[in-house]
């Protein structure tokens, strides 16, 4: 995929907005929505819609586990889910069952994930 035909974008409501490479990776980090647009079909480009989707519930929960929030803010991580592999609409889910937390006995909330 060459660099020309690469167009990065930050949802603002029901509208795109045209952005650079670097705010777009800022916007990740702050964990606004964003869509990359050159994808090579059709296909890539649903899966990735999706992937977005539930990034954006997973982060508005506000019991999600810190180092599951981290991984959604990561530009390089979310870049690689979402532009470069673009192959498991479920990736996030499934990723998020990874990151289950254990009760503290004392106060019922949640501790630490159980992955590392």
């Amino acid at each position: 995929m060459s660099k020309a035909s690469a167009y990065w974008f930050i949802r603002d409501g029901p509208k795109l907005r045209q952005c650079s490479k670097e705010d777009f990776d800022k916007a990740i980090a702050e964990g606004k929505s964003v869509k990359y647009g050159g994808y090579a079909n059709r296909k890539s480009e649903r899966i990735a819609d999706n992937l977005e989707t539930s990034r954006m519930e997973f982060l508005g929960k506000s019991d999600l586990p810190p180092k599951f929030r981290a991984a959604l803010t990561d530009p390089v991580n979310v870049i690689d889910v979402q532009v470069i592999q673009v192959m498991d609409p479920d990736f996030w889910v499934k990723e998020s069952k990874l990151f289950k937390t254990k009760p503290n006995a004392k106060t019922k909330t949640p501790l630490t994930p159980t992955h590392e």
